[in-house]
């Protein structure tokens, strides 16, 4: 089978491997479409500097062919979604991140969907309660999944980016609005809107997807009394000096806007894979993720609506290289590995 890995710097080489054979607990799944993470995965492509082989890891759909002792809640046959896949064509991952797909809906639909999973913990974590005003600052991938989960589960959904594409995007999502943020010859345009859509009582919960300082600042710029800031970008560089001090005198300086209008700053991961007491909470991975794929059969859940662009697996490189030279057209990407059984 071929495996695609990251060899070296902006490098990506399809491997000759064996199909691997599933030890106890393992699940082999022959892979019908993986997708493309615009975070970790292109993280990995612009790090790699020394030649040596790095995985390319996310989520993916399949038919599950095979699996090992002890396995109990799926079987040969099954159509399941999975994380922690490589691109490629056959893999063995533990039971637990398996998860069977509903009659109905489409594998390629099922592999983007663990980020709308995600979506509901990072719900869950900003305490979001029906008929709030929830903002989304960036609509890459995990924006625009927590989108629309939150336009799901009954939210006023704004959706914010500072690319004019991703907004063109986020106003194809249903959502109540999108609108560019940042770019200076938009500035006016862009906060009538804004203004106009938050109106007096302004937002309720912010989820920022970005992993940009910028976007980070634009969500806490939005903030108003006992906004909850939920964060599931990750800033994997610090602020620039200039943009930090901003950030420390609109949060920490007098008056400060973390003390003085009590914001919530809240990490999202995902919630626990076991309920753990006293946690009031009986959400867990598995229970969201189900959830999340019983809602996508159900037509709640628009799954496709993510999916940009579907390429084969020997476009996984240009692909990558597309991203980093900064196409903001591409968001959702999957690569169709063909037909299973």
């Amino acid at each position: 089978m071929q495996h695609y890995y990251i060899t070296g710097y902006r490098q990506v080489e399809a491997i000759d491997e064996p199909i691997p054979i599933p030890a106890a607990g393992e699940v082999l799944v022959k892979v019908a479409y993986t997708a493309l993470s615009p975070g970790s995965n292109l993280s990995s492509y612009l790090s790699q500097t020394r030649q040596q082989r790095g995985e390319l890891l996310y989520m993916a759909s399949g038919v599950v062919q095979q699996v090992g002792a002890s396995v109990g809640h799926v079987a040969p046959g099954d159509r399941v979604a999975l994380l922690n896949c490589g691109h490629q064509a056959y893999v063995c991952v533990a039971e637990d991140v398996v998860y069977r797909v509903p009659t109905g809906l489409s594998l390629r639909e099922a592999s983007v969907s663990y980020l709308c999973s995600w979506a509901v913990s990072a719900l869950h974590l900003g305490q979001y309660a029906a008929a709030e005003t929830v903002v989304v600052v960036g609509q890459g991938l995990v924006g625009a999944s927590a989108a629309l989960v939150a336009e799901m589960m009954g939210a006023r959904v704004l959706a914010l980016d500072s690319a004019a594409e991703r907004v063109a995007f986020a106003q194809t999502l249903g959502l109540g609005a999108a609108a560019q943020v940042g770019m200076p010859e938009h500035s006016q345009v862009s906060a009538g809107q804004i203004a106009e859509f938050l109106g007096e009582t302004g937002p309720d919960l912010i989820l920022e997807t970005s992993g940009s300082w910028h976007g980070f600042g634009q969500a806490i710029q939005l903030a108003r009394d006992y906004t909850r800031l939920a964060i599931m970008g990750i800033y994997r560089q610090p602020p620039p000096a200039e943009l930090g001090l901003d950030l420390h005198q609109l949060l920490y300086a007098y008056p400060s806007k973390f003390h003085y209008q009590r914001l919530q700053i809240i990490g999202c991961g995902s919630d626990p894979d076991e309920v753990a007491y006293p946690n009031p909470r009986l959400a867990t991975r598995r229970r969201n993720y189900t959830y999340v794929l019983e809602q996508a059969q159900r037509g709640r859940l628009p799954l496709a609506k993510l999916i940009t662009h579907t390429l084969p697996p020997q476009e996984i490189g240009s692909a990558l290289a597309a991203l980093a030279d900064g196409n903001k057209q591409m968001v959702g990407v999957v690569f169709d590995w063909g037909e299973v059984a």
